[in-house]
């Protein structure tokens, strides 16, 4: 097995870095992407700074940031969301991520997670665990989907899917304890990794959104799929669990 150790700490200290930045940087501009879809300059400015840092320590690999898209296909690519949770970052709500994943011949190798105003990174090579801040972390024990915490997403941005999604969680409410919403899908996914929250589902995500936290969910003895016999790092469609609840919420979500 291959120790991407070398890189997992690349991506650290550059999350560190550009997560220094954007705790000291409370003037930016925003934009709309899309319907309620937002990116500011902090956005930019995060992203660039990652690239840089990593493609000096390894300029073989190929990059794919959520702003600025592919920049050079290669065996190795790293995947970049610079702020996770941009409105959260816009509102100055401390629950923002940056998020990087590195793939090899298109499967996660190595994923961290950081949350720079909570100063939390969470982190997972391959076959080697999961940690928050060189602690490992661990996935709940809680094995009654009715004392289970879940967090989730209103999938607002697709009319379609939401007003699906809002059935859903009609249906799934009165047999879970309760639902959270975060608004950084990587920090649900990571929530779910250390037994803060007892599951996470959400629809419609990009890759850049979710490669780090499924790896870190895996190796932090979770399961992390998609919401039907699919892939989720294909589809966009996450449900992440421990396993003796991952069949609950498997069997309960569906768009169709």
């Amino acid at each position: 097995m291959n120790d991407w150790t070398d890189r997992l700490n690349a991506a650290m200290e550059a999350a560190r870095h550009a997560g220094a930045m954007l705790r000291g940087r409370r003037d930016f501009h925003v934009e709309n992407k899309s319907a309620k879809d937002f990116v500011t300059d902090a956005d930019r400015a995060s992203e660039q700074m990652i690239i840089s840092e990593l493609s000096a320590c390894y300029p073989e690999d190929g990059f794919y940031g959520e702003e600025g898209g592919v920049r050079k296909k290669s065996e190795g690519m790293w995947v970049i969301d610079p702020i996770d949770g941009t409105t959260n970052f816009i509102k100055n709500i401390p629950l923002y991520t940056i998020s990087i994943a590195y793939l090899r011949a298109g499967e996660v190798v190595a994923g961290v997670v950081y949350a720079p105003a909570l100063d939390e990174m969470f982190s997972a090579v391959r076959g080697g665990g999961a940690f928050l801040n060189g602690k490992p972390i661990r996935v709940s024990d809680v094995t009654d989907p009715g004392s289970a915490v879940t967090a989730m997403s209103f999938a607002a941005r697709v009319p379609d899917v939401s007003k699906r999604l809002m059935g859903l969680l009609a249906e799934i409410l009165p047999e879970v304890n309760d639902f959270r919403r975060m608004g950084s899908a990587a920090f649900d996914l990571c929530c779910v990794a250390c037994g803060r929250v007892d599951a996470y589902f959400e629809p419609c995500l990009n890759l850049y959104d979710i490669a780090a936290g499924v790896l870190i969910v895996r190796e932090a003895g979770g399961c992390a799929g998609g919401w039907q016999d699919d892939d989720c790092l294909i589809t966009g469609n996450v449900i992440a669990a421990p396993p003796q609840l991952y069949g609950f919420f498997h069997g309960r979500l569906s768009l169709s």
